[in-house]
């Protein structure tokens, strides 16, 4: 036999030793197959059906606030209507989560959602932190509500003043600006101010002893002792219980050299509140220089705009 012969042979061997190799793996295959395929397409009709029965579909449940949370009427109404719009969506839908997740984030009353679970058989868990009004801005004949941030919360502007919410007005018309457009940023130097300056009160012991009821904004030009012109700046006036005032200046946010700063004004006020003239009904508290004194000045609103810081 030659030797051609043989390789051929041998070439014949191997290929038939692939095949009896490939019947059985090709066949092992086929039956895991019928097996498996089966098995999930049974799971799917199983799946589609539970979406379909009703003990897994949400009932769209009224929103549950903890336990002494304030919150306006407007922001319970809107959070509730999503809510209610999942009405019979199945919790095993896949892209459930996802969608309440985007619903609720497109909201302007959500700050940040923090937690959402499924609770078989309908329910879901949603925690979020909301956006609450801080103050009321007068302008162009309404009151907007603002967050703490100064971001224009989505309730419409009203000509009488809403309740329990800090007012922000300005002493003269043209101080504060227009309103922005929902959810924005109010880019004023005066309610952004005013905003930081009440920040400061409520992270203060003061903040329950003169609570703040309303910010009147003051325009004018910042001067030097020398009488010079330094910048353009908003003045601020607290308005606090008892009809009493506080000279506050300028919101020192950046601690401006030979400018008081905010903590400085704070101990200057605690300082006032030690004396017997801080009972006085309607006294007005100046912590604008390092002389902190009382003075029985006009109410602000009334004082007119001279430009001069005092």
């Amino acid at each position: 036999m030659t030797k051609k012969v043989k390789e051929a042979m041998n070439r014949q061997k191997a290929r038939r030793g692939y095949l009896h190799a490939a019947v059985p793996g090709a066949l092992s295959l086929f039956m895991m197959l019928l097996v498996v395929l089966p098995v999930a397409f049974g799971s799917y009709l199983l799946w589609r059906k539970a979406l379909k029965d009703p003990q897994f579909h949400m009932k769209g449940d009224t929103l549950a606030l903890a336990g002494g949370v304030r919150e306006c009427p407007e922001s319970i109404h809107d959070l509730q209507a999503i809510g209610k719009s999942f009405d019979g969506r199945s919790l095993l839908d896949p892209r459930l989560l996802s969608d309440i997740e985007k619903r609720y984030s497109e909201s302007y009353w959500i700050k940040r959602i923090t937690v959402m679970r499924r609770h078989f058989p309908n329910r879901i868990e949603i925690g979020f932190l909301i956006r609450r009004p801080a103050a009321q801005v007068w302008s162009g004949e309404s009151y907007w509500l603002v967050d703490i941030e100064g971001r224009l919360l989505p309730v419409e502007g009203s000509r009488h003043p809403f309740e329990a919410v800090p007012e922000i007005i300005g002493a003269t018309a043209g101080v504060i600006g227009k309103p922005p457009a929902v959810g924005a940023v109010w880019a004023d130097e005066g309610v952004l101010g005013a905003l930081g300056m009440m920040r400061s009160f409520w992270a203060s012991p003061l903040a329950e002893q003169l609570p703040i009821e309303r910010v009147i904004v003051v325009g004018g030009i910042y001067r030097d002792q020398g009488g010079g012109e330094v910048a353009r700046r908003r003045r601020f006036e607290a308005v606090v219980a008892d009809g009493a005032v506080v000279r506050w200046g300028t919101y020192n946010e950046r601690d401006l050299e030979g400018e008081l700063t905010t903590g400085e004004k704070l101990w200057q006020l605690h300082q006032l509140l030690l004396r017997e003239e801080a009972l006085t009904p309607g006294i007005c508290f100046d912590v604008r220089t390092r002389l902190p004194g009382f003075t029985q000045l006009p109410h602000p609103a009334g004082w007119a705009d001279d430009g001069l810081f005092r």
